[in-house]
């Protein structure tokens, strides 16, 4: 799931830097440190997609913010931990989902044995109005 999210993430990148209006774009202002720049973000894609830590993304953030590569990785960081929120939630609610299951199944149990009773009693009712005064 998170490697189909970077893919989207890739691809919306890529999409901001093609097309009729990048010529338009005006450039970052530390783009003249682009390749390193790159060249970290590569190496922090790629350690998130491995083993999902920001580490390098924060590090490349914090070095050049004003790097197009910083607001990238910015993107990215809002991104996973968004992700990693939604996830919790998720997990969550699975955690309450299967409490309510097991607590009807308790209820169907309780009922079972209430209607069981209520049979045992309507038994003894007629029982004791058959028996003679």
């Amino acid at each position: 799931m998170r490697f189909i999210v970077l893919i989207g993430l890739l691809l919306m990148l890529t999409a901001c830097n093609s097309g009729p209006f990048a010529k338009s774009l005006k450039p970052y202002p530390s783009q003249a440190s682009q390749p390193q720049g790159e060249e970290l973000f590569l190496a922090a894609l790629d350690q998130f997609s491995a083993t999902n830590k920001l580490d390098l993304m924060q590090q490349l953030k914090q070095q050049s913010p004003d790097s197009v590569w910083a607001k990238r990785a910015e993107t990215i960081i809002l991104y996973a931990r968004e992700l990693d929120t939604r996830k919790q939630q998720l997990d969550n609610e699975r955690e309450e989902k299967n409490r309510l299951i097991a607590e009807v199944d308790l209820f169907r149990q309780e009922n079972l044995k209430l209607q069981e009773q209520i049979k045992q009693l309507k038994v003894l009712l007629i029982e004791l109005e058959q028996r003679p005064q």
